[in-house]
């Protein structure tokens, strides 16, 4: 059997990335991917002639790891900016613009009229008071994100700014989000400048740009499904092979030659083949790369955190509605966890946010307008039926925009669910992971090492996000 040297489980972009890294470093490369086609979350489809994201419809510009690997793909010329830089939180009784000046939610200038109006004065005063809290408080290790931000700006900041982001934009509950996972450096950074308004002050510095939440982003025209398809061209290019349709039955190692051999089923499930790798890299979720290792590795499946996926169902809508051109709600609108009138957690105005589908939908027919909206599980852990839709997509997005549902028109719609991209880390599953890192590197690395190579990538190690799982890909993959 010929042995090649990097082969990688999961065609994701966190596969693709660290698949084409290898490629270009002369690595014999295999991607192999269970779906019918790569990407993962990352993708698209056409509604009414009109090009939409089905899955990630951008990325943060942070620390810039998204930027370089788009100009390192030659992308460069599709990379677009939001068409304006306003957002709204919503609730059953009002609305009101996301502030400025914040990360997270977080008000580096709590005073601003823009906080004062989302906090009313008395919850911008107390938030203004988080200069005087000691530094050290809620700065541990675990501490979650509604641990920090109840405990050094107060409760108003948390229930009106915050939370709505960490539902609307992470799926997830921050009374159960570990802040490391979220923000790694923040709490070290306000326990070494003495406030959390001076770091989050430093953290909008460093990124040099002053929006509000959900604007300081980024994109690709048409949609984001050019980065997987510029990764796979850049993969086979270099002489790397990815094989769709190839689900992964088993593992084992062999202490002969030091290798992995794969066993995988083919696209017509008649019958298997075995693939043999120096460097195995598993991009998949932490339950499936669990599975995968439990035998042939056991001590390394047993430290994977399993971090729980939030299903995310998103509807899409096509609306002949030419009163939304005026942009109402700005580029979108996050959604109060308490409101009881409103199903959605978010709604993007996409077409409103995006000038590229804006131009899209204007020529698919003048004054037509495509919004987003999504949804997570109920207290109960239940998604909105399909047979809900479109008509709750209806409603919700009339109440945001302050419209009757008969006042819409719908030209198409489209519904697409996932449900295992927005991996929510509980307090500990930071030092769960530097606990794997360790074992990793004494276990898999070296010729000593018991196991052959082995690496593991995904959001669930690296951290939700587009930018985080680059950042983390790339640096492992340049071992």
């Amino acid at each position: 059997m010929h042995t090649i040297d990097t082969v990688v489980i999961g065609g994701g972009v966190s596969g693709l990335i660290y698949a084409r890294e290898r490629a270009l470093k002369g690595d014999q490369v295999l991607v192999v991917e269970a779906q019918d086609n790569v990407g993962g979350a990352v993708w698209s489809h056409t509604l009414e002639g009109i090009e939409t994201n089905t899955g990630a419809e951008a990325f943060a510009i942070g620390r810039g790891a998204m930027l370089g690997l788009v100009k390192d793909l030659g992308l460069e010329d599709r990379v677009v900016a939001p068409a304006t830089g306003s957002s709204f939180i919503v609730g059953d009784d009002r609305a009101y613009a996301s502030p400025r000046n914040a990360v997270l939610g977080m008000p580096a200038k709590p005073l601003a009229k823009d906080v004062r109006d989302a906090l009313g004065f008395w919850g911008a005063v107390r938030a203004w008071r988080e200069r005087f809290v000691p530094a050290k408080r809620a700065t541990g290790e675990s501490v979650t994100v509604a641990e920090f931000v109840r405990a050094r700006y107060g409760k108003a900041v948390l229930v009106r700014l915050v939370a709505p982001i960490i539902r609307g934009v992470h799926s997830a509950d921050p009374d159960k989000l570990e802040l490391r996972a979220v923000m790694p450096q923040l709490a070290e950074r306000v326990r070494e400048l003495g406030s959390a308004r001076r770091a989050v002050e430093e953290i909008l510095e460093r990124r040099g740009v002053r929006s509000s939440s959900g604007s300081a982003v980024h994109s690709l025209t048409p949609s984001m499904a050019e980065l997987p398809k510029a990764l796979a061209r850049d993969i086979e290019a270099h002489g790397g092979r990815i094989f769709t349709h190839t689900p992964v039955l088993g593992l084992r190692a062999s202490s002969e030659d030091r290798t992995w051999i794969i066993t995988a089923a083919t696209q017509a499930a008649a019958f298997t083949r075995e693939f043999k790798a120096r460097t195995l890299v598993i991009a998949t979720g932490p339950e499936f790369a669990r599975h995968l290792l439990s035998a042939p590795a056991p001590a390394i499946a047993n430290l994977i955190p399993v971090a729980p996926a939030t299903p995310v169902r998103l509807a899409t809508l096509v609306l002949d509605n030419p009163e939304l051109n005026a942009k109402p709600r700005g580029n979108g609108v996050l959604v109060d966890p308490t409101a009881t009138t409103i199903r959605a957690k978010a709604m993007t105005h996409a077409s409103a946010k995006w000038e590229h589908i804006h131009r899209a939908a204007e020529a698919s027919k003048p004054g037509r307008n495509v919004v987003r909206l999504s949804y997570s599980p109920d207290p109960e852990g239940d998604l909105p039926e399909p047979e809900q839709f479109p008509w709750l997509a209806i409603d919700d997005a009339a109440a945001i925009f302050g419209m009757k549902a008969s006042d819409l028109n719908v030209a198409n719609w489209a519904l697409t669910d996932w449900t295992g991209t927005m991996r929510q880390s509980g307090p500990g599953h930071t030092a769960a992971l530097e606990t794997l890192a360790r074992a990793l590197e004494t276990q898999t690395r070296g010729a000593d090492a018991p196991l052959p190579h082995l690496e593991l990538t995904g959001a669930w190690r690296a951290g939700n996000g587009l930018e985080a799982i680059t950042r983390f890909t790339r640096e492992l993959a340049s071992r």
